[in-house]
């Protein structure tokens, strides 16, 4: 079933608590069905169950780059390895307008389990981990804004229209600071870093 993305402010509470295992596969068929589902439905990288309203430790994504493949499910994850640190871009459903660029590690390693139950052990390099990690941060009540170093960090877009070479007019997203408002209110919805986060 296509679920509605849950959202800060109104979800804050719900979004913020770090979900429990998923204990079997009668009970993380459907979450996964319901994930992918709403994927069809929203432009994204990954989505974890806590954004659908689910709190399970369940998540979708696709491998950057790739625009073809069906989103792959990872269960109950465990991200047991991280190296290096690459500061890229950072956005999310449940944070509508607002990016930035966060520190993730450049590699991580995971163990968890497939959609069939199966363990799986795989390691992710560049964008792929940060999306793995982004995802990972949800299951545990993390938003992408609790990593910006500086809200001068953030930013978000603005939709300009002008001509090519060609002089035919086309439109393109340019980045734009944050006002005063967004600042503060990026601010009240932050949280610290829970001590098992990964942190560099």
């Amino acid at each position: 079933m296509n679920r509605d993305i849950w959202m800060i402010p109104k979800n804050q509470a719900f979004l913020r608590k770090r979900s429990p295992k998923a204990r079997n596969r009668s009970e993380w068929l459907p979450v996964v069905q319901d994930l992918n589902d709403t994927w069809d439905h929203v432009a994204a990288h990954g989505i974890a169950a806590p954004q659908i309203g689910i709190s399970r430790r369940i998540f979708v994504f696709r491998p950057y780059g790739d625009e073809t493949s069906p989103p792959e499910a990872i269960i109950n994850p465990k991200i047991i390895r991280a190296q290096g640190e690459l500061k890229d871009f950072d956005g999310c459903l449940s944070v509508p307008r607002i990016y930035g660029r966060t520190r993730r590690a450049a590699m991580v390693e995971l163990t968890g389990f497939d959609v069939d139950g199966n363990h799986i052990r795989r390691t992710y390099e560049g964008f792929t981990a940060r999306i793995i990690q982004h995802e990972f941060d949800h299951l545990d009540g993390i938003l992408f804004i609790d990593r910006l170093d500086s809200l001068d960090d953030g930013y978000t877009f603005r939709r300009i229209e002008e001509a090519d070479e060609n002089g035919v007019m086309v439109e393109r997203n340019e980045e734009v600071e944050l006002s005063p408002d967004e600042r503060m209110g990026i601010q009240r919805l932050q949280v610290k870093l829970p001590g098992h986060a990964l942190t560099w």
